[in-house]
């Protein structure tokens, strides 16, 4: 079971083919790009806009003073409303306790410097793929590493956490091995020494990494891409906006340029077409949002060209289809990305066409325009791709290499975050209307038909599963090796299988709490305390989700959206809209 809640070995790989095959056959759709003055400075809201914000969730008068605050309704509208942590609306203490802790050991064991690395030799055009910058030379016997065109102070941290991120680094030597070494300081960008000297024979102008191996540990970069998958710098912010703490910024802003810097987004110049190229599941843009908004406006850019280019491979060239075109999380993200940018982009910002290590090169003064394209476009498919495509029962149904025409909830919760935010944005009655109807469709199903609250665990007879399916559908297996959840329904005495079990309501709480502030039944209330309380609750048994796991990942599967379940579950009953 544990293999389906992590990648599926070479899923990344074939998600990245994927991208480049989208690529090929339709390619992107871009948006003319003009002069521009300097970037706006957002603004923060003034307290007329915040107490209307507020009013929006129509919340009794004592939840008022309980509602985090923001610097900006950009800002807001990214985060989500969420409780001050520890406040005592909240019923369910885990949650916070869990955020609170887990969110300082993750932010703790997070890298200033991701690595890069393993280095792979692209011989048609023989470039080096996934080294560090620039090439070195060092002499047999000696521990200082010189540099050429190397970015040394950037591309190291020897005090970073072990054993991963603290200054490993390889040299590959004149036979093509890479020779592992340790850096004890670096001096400056094309200068370093190592904790020992060099004892193999003297190199010049060669290439190095920073990949890292341990037989316990696993390799840094498989750690490092794991642990920002579910975007761990989107949830140190809304941890910091709930607390105060200001360790949570820094995290937040750490994990932010720590990604920048990577391998994955090489400081705004990988795209389409490169090895490194993340698929939407795991681009973690909002997170990178925040931190333009947060002092770094040279980002906008970038993140405008990834998400329009990401939108139309994964969504919007595929309006027509008449199926999904991936599964519901890769798009999903697609569209998210989207509709946040319909709000938050700045109306002017920087232009960086060659990353922003190099200078400047024009500005845009289209933002605005830009804006009310993702809007129309993402209401366009927002109507007529995915509620076209949504079945009649509320499920959405796919394909995947193992099993056909199923859904899978989890993905599903990750695509109601856009579907959320942009009944929240659009001005048109109409679109509101319809995605209303697709929101309150498609929980009512997931309750119903995928989660599993009554079931009970054969071999612990006290206890109920109270999960998501992994899959739901058909079912259709082609693989017998593929463990799948819902085959295995026992835990073998071990009462642990069912928190790992519920893990799959990770990414779906907060739909519950929407769709009870945009109804008004209380249906929708039992619902999302019923499945919120198997996740972080002690009214029924006590068994949480994988939230306080050590992995990262699933700890941002739990915390970059649930915690707008507490607030929309206080919303005063109104009539229906």
């Amino acid at each position: 079971m544990a293999s389906n809640l992590k990648l599926k070995p070479g899923s990344f790989r074939r998600a990245v083919l994927l991208a480049l095959l989208v690529t090929a056959c339709f390619g992107t759709t871009t948006s003319q790009e003009r002069s521009a003055s300097r970037p706006r400075t957002v603004a923060n809201i003034t307290a007329n806009a915040e107490s209307n914000l507020k009013n929006t969730w129509r919340l009794p008068p004592n939840a008022v003073d309980q509602l985090v605050s923001y610097p900006s309704a950009e800002v807001a509208f990214i985060c989500g409303p969420q409780l001050k942590s520890n406040s005592p609306l909240n019923p369910f203490s885990w949650f916070d306790k869990t955020a609170n802790e887990m969110g300082r050991r993750h932010g703790e064991a997070a890298p200033r410097v991701a690595p890069y690395g393993p280095m792979t030799l692209d011989k048609p055009d023989n470039v080096w793929r996934n080294v560090i910058a620039g090439r070195v030379s060092v002499v047999q016997g000696r521990a200082i590493v010189t540099g050429q065109g190397t970015r040394f102070t950037l591309d190291f941290d020897q005090s970073g956490p072990a054993p991963g991120f603290n200054g490993h680094f390889r040299i590959r030597d004149a036979a093509g091995t890479e020779r592992i070494v340790k850096v004890r300081s670096v001096e400056s960008d094309t200068s370093l020494t190592l904790a020992a000297p060099w004892s193999y024979a003297s190199i010049n102008d060669t290439v190095a990494d920073t990949f890292y191996h341990e037989r316990d540990f696993g390799t840094n970069v498989d750690h490092y891409y794991s642990a920002n998958y579910y975007d761990t710098a989107l949830v140190e912010y809304i941890n910091y906006y709930r607390t105060g703490d200001k360790r949570f910024l820094d995290y937040a802003r750490r994990l932010a340029d720590a990604l920048w810097h990577s391998q994955y987004m090489g400081d705004g110049t990988v795209k389409f077409g490169h090895n490194n190229h993340l698929p939407p599941r795991s681009m973690a843009l909002a997170g990178l949002m925040l931190r333009a908004l947060d002092g770094r406006p040279e980002m906008w850019d970038y993140l405008e060209r990834e998400t329009r280019s990401t939108f139309d491979l994964w969504v919007y060239n595929h309006r027509n289809d008449n199926k999904l075109f991936s599964d519901l999380r890769e798009s999903g993200y697609a569209q998210l990305y989207a509709v946040m940018m319909a709000r938050v982009l700045p109306d002017t910002y920087t232009l960086y066409g060659n990353g922003t290590l190099k200078p400047r090169s024009g500005a845009a003064t289209d933002g605005a325009a830009k804006r009310a394209a993702y809007l129309t476009h993402t209401e366009d498919t927002a109507i007529n791709y995915f509620g076209r495509l949504q079945r009649p029962d509320g499920s959405w149904r796919w394909n995947v290499d193992v099993a056909s025409n199923i859904e899978q909830p989890f993905m599903v919760g990750l695509y109601l975050e856009s579907t959320i935010l942009l009944h929240q944005l659009t001005p048109k009655p109409a679109v509101k209307a319809k995605l209303r109807d697709q929101i309150v469709n498609s929980v009512r199903h997931l309750y119903r038909d995928a989660f599993r609250g009554s079931e009970i665990v054969s071999d612990l007879p006290q206890y109920r599963w109270r999960a998501f399916w992994y899959f739901w559908g058909d079912r259709r297996v082609s693989d017998p090796d593929y463990k799948l959840v819902e085959i295995d329904r026992r835990t073998n005495g071990d009462a642990g299988n069912i928190r790992y079990i519920r893990h799959l309501n990770s990414t779906v709480h907060h739909a519950f709490g929407y769709a009870f502030l945009i109804t008004g039944d209380r249906e929708f209330l039992h619902m999302g305390d019923d499945v919120f309380d198997a996740s972080y609750g002690d009214r029924v048994d006590g068994i949480h989700s994988l939230a306080d796991s050590w992995k990262a990942k699933d700890y941002d599967m739990n915390f970059r959206a649930s915690g707008r379940y507490l607030v929309w579950r206080l919303a005063q009953p109104a009539a229906t809209r």
